[in-house]
């Protein structure tokens, strides 16, 4: 029978890697010399020396006919201001031009979830497909885009299907996935796309001739951090969209009132994972409805812990034989206490909820509580989309 495994997300509230630079480190070796005469000495000096140029003339040669030696590239994926619930749906840069036997390095920068897939030619999979019957939830990560697929060497002519597996802030979940690298061995234009985001996240890689220019990986890191600010800076014009969207409070016959709250705001590339407000004071027996906006494009969940532990984001279901799958929780896809005053007893939760037309709505009566009652996005919530109701007694 087949068991499974579900793992707690280590880095849920960890603040994404910041980007670095790919390579390997290495103690430097010492070069041991016991001289019984000088002619002996002179002799190993001599030959050491010979080593050197030898193998720095090897070095230099190794890079292609030209001697001009490869470079690594680092592209960052994704974008986040935690502090304010920000997050950029891009490659940074999402252009860049390289020369044969270049390498790219894909390096996770948020804790939002994305992948670096080349189609070359096929269809866009689904980042959720049905889970086989009988299982614990009845939708799964997609196996294609799950996990990595490359060549073994990491050479890459542009012709098959190549992904990066998922980034995310679970490696235990995600086998490990901070970076992806590929080396690209032929001259073109190779497009790449995020599954999870679709056609608001892609880029290229420009592989040019030999004698043309190309960027150094100081001017990219340089081009990254221009376009990343350029982005971050749309974050109060998109605060202040969200705020006006929010409707204003609705008196009630019985003298509670209704209260909206405005979840998640969408601008472009940039989504504010962000409930506005983020605070709101409320009596026993209000009713606070949670609201998409229109432009808001993620999906979201609204949940009420009280005190439990935010549940995984998948189950891992072993197979006997293959990877393993990933189970979608159910605790994030169904609403929990549906249509039951909000109590400090239990979990509530709207469940899973995405954009539609008309947009969705979730509804919550205030029971006899008071005090602090904090919420979050379970799909975000490591990315800063955590709210407080206060309640105040009547």
């Amino acid at each position: 029978m087949q068991e499974f495994n579900s793992f707690r997300p280590m880095l849920r509230r960890a603040a994404a890697h910041g980007p670095g630079l790919p390579g390997r480190s290495e103690q430097p070796r010492r070069l041991t010399i016991k001289p019984r005469l000088i002619l002996g000495t002179l002799f190993i000096f001599g030959g050491v020396l010979a080593g050197v140029f030898i193998g720095l003339a090897g070095f230099t040669s190794a890079g292609d006919e030209q001697g001009r030696r490869h470079q690594t590239f680092t592209v960052l994926v994704g974008a986040e201001d935690t502090d304010v619930g920000a997050t950029v749906a891009g490659f940074f840069p999402d252009t860049l031009r390289i020369h044969v036997g270049d390498t790219v390095h894909w390096q996770r920068n948020t804790n939002e979830l994305h992948t670096v897939t080349f189609l070359a030619g096929t269809p866009l999979p689904d980042f959720n497909v049905p889970a086989p019957p009988g299982l614990l939830s009845p939708l799964m990560r997609n196996p294609l885009t799950a996990f990595p697929v490359a060549p073994e060497d990491g050479r890459y002519d542009g012709t098959t299907f190549a992904n990066s597996g998922i980034f995310g802030p679970d490696p235990e979940i995600f086998q490990g996935v901070e970076s992806f690298d590929l080396t690209f061995t032929r001259r073109g234009t190779f497009p790449y796309i995020c599954v999870v985001h679709g056609v608001r996240m892609t880029g290229q890689i420009i592989v040019v001739d030999d004698d043309r220019d190309v960027p150094s990986q100081r001017e990219v890191a340089r081009q990254a951090q221009r376009s990343i600010a350029a982005a971050l800076a749309g974050v109060p014009a998109a605060i202040a969209a969200a705020e006006a969207e929010v409707p204003p409070p609705t008196p009630n016959p019985d003298g509670t009132t209704t209260y909206y709250v405005l979840v998640g705001y969408s601008a472009g590339q940039l989504d504010m994972l962000h409930f506005f407000p983020e605070e709101l004071d409320v009596q026993p027996g209000d009713t606070v409805e949670w609201v998409f906006g229109m432009e808001d494009i993620p999906p979201h969940t609204i949940t009420f812990l009280n005190g439990t532990e935010p549940p995984d984001d998948v189950i891992v279901w072993e197979q006997k034989e293959g990877p393993p799958l990933l189970l979608v929780n159910p605790a994030l896809l169904f609403p929990q206490n549906p249509d039951q005053p909000l109590t400090r007893e239990g979990v509530y939760s709207s469940g899973r909820l995405a954009q539609a037309d008309p947009p969705p709505t979730y509804t919550l009566t205030i029971g006899d509580i008071s005090g602090e009652e904090p919420y979050r996005c379970l799909i975000h919530d490591s990315s800063g989309m955590l709210a407080t109701l206060n309640v105040v007694p009547r």
